[in-house]
């Protein structure tokens, strides 16, 4: 069984690399997305030895880390579901032995794994041509709770992907791309990639720490800051686990009712 999924995970990974254009464009935004925030972070900290509780070492640090954080979590082919299920292609997965979450978690694997070994690359010339301040991860239990918030938050992207794609039962219409383009871009702003979430307003930043979108980038990084460790780190792993468990099932329940009122349209 684990075969067949490998198997669609390296043909994945080879039709990633098919349309070479598109990935080259593909980096080049997220390269220079990164630099537009670094580059804002250097001109405050140009005037401010300390901004918003962070020196320049932390705050670039959690750019450029948070960037690698991103490549890994919020990358995914699962978005893709949401075509298959507005042109009824969905139909070639249901009549085949082949269990459709596993099928685009192995998609979503590959691309993960594609998008970091790009970033990783990227994040290497960068630090080699702008040589910033950065920190190195703060003791050895923070460098393991890091590894492990990283595979939870990536499980928790690809589950709120899934779901996000599967509102396509009920909203078709542009291969269900409006809904999901704006519930993501509200997403990516939760999750702190672009900035540290502490640096909202404390009101909003008591309501935003619940959410699970802040367990995508701006804890991880929390975590390899330092400024999250021992008990609370053992804490958050456990609300992080929850969430997993409850989305999976959040994913789960929609697929099911999804399919009572699929029509295979297209079909």
């Amino acid at each position: 069984k684990i075969q067949k999924y490998w198997r669609v995970a390296k043909i994945s990974w080879s039709n990633s690399l098919v349309y070479r254009l598109n990935l080259v464009m593909w980096r080049v935004r997220v390269v220079v997305q990164l630099l537009a925030a670094y580059w804002l972070w250097i001109a405050v900290f140009s005037r401010n030895q300390v901004a918003f509780g962070y020196n320049q070492a932390q705050m670039l640090t959690y750019i450029l880390g948070g960037a690698l954080i991103r490549n890994l979590v919020l990358s995914q082919r699962s978005g893709d579901a949401q075509v298959e299920i507005s042109s009824g292609d969905l139909n070639n997965y249901l009549v085949r032995p082949i269990n459709y979450f596993r099928y685009w978690l192995a998609r979503d694997g590959a691309d993960k794994l594609l998008n970091a070994v790009f970033g990783v690359g990227e994040l290497v010339v960068l630090v080699i041509l702008l040589r910033p301040p950065i920190l190195g991860p703060v003791g050895g239990q923070s460098l393991a709770g890091l590894l492990a918030m990283i595979v939870g938050a990536m499980m928790m992207y690809f589950y709120l992907s899934l779901v996000v794609s599967m509102t396509t039962f009920w909203y078709p219409e542009q291969n269900g791309w409006p809904q999901r383009f704006l519930i993501f871009m509200i997403l990516e702003f939760l999750a702190g990639g672009l900035f540290p979430l502490d640096i909202l307003p404390e009101s909003v930043l008591a309501v935003v720490k619940w959410l699970p979108t802040s367990y995508l980038v701006f804890l991880p990084m929390q975590v390899y800051l330092g400024r999250v460790g021992g008990r609370e780190l053992a804490v958050s792993l456990l609300i992080m686990l929850a969430w997993v468990g409850i989305l999976k099932q959040l994913a789960q329940m929609v697929f099911k009712r999804g399919l009572r009122i699929y029509e295979a349209y297209g079909r």
